[in-house]
């Protein structure tokens, strides 16, 4: 995917998991891209690869089809990660 597509949503994506580490309970936060893009295809298929590219690094587990769990202990990094490819 190009790389300017993917900056366009990386921003949604980087809000959606500092809010969801505020409000939730446990020890792993689910990321729904379904509740980050709607029916947007682009941006579910950018926010996809972003998710993709954090298990690759380990930081991020795939649960099923659209959603993503980071664990507690693991959310500074992967905030790190989102703000340095941005």
């Amino acid at each position: 995917m190009k790389g300017w597509k993917v900056k366009q949503y990386l921003p949604a994506l980087l809000w959606y998991v500092q809010r969801r580490v505020g409000s939730e309970r446990g020890a792993v936060v689910a990321v729904r891209t379904r509740d980050i893009c709607g029916v947007d295809r682009r941006c579910g298929h950018a926010v996809h690869w972003l998710m993709m590219r954090l298990v690759e690094k380990g930081l991020a587990r795939r649960f099923k089809k659209g959603t993503y769990l980071i664990e507690r202990r693991a959310v500074e990094e992967v905030l790190t990660a989102l703000k340095e490819w941005i």
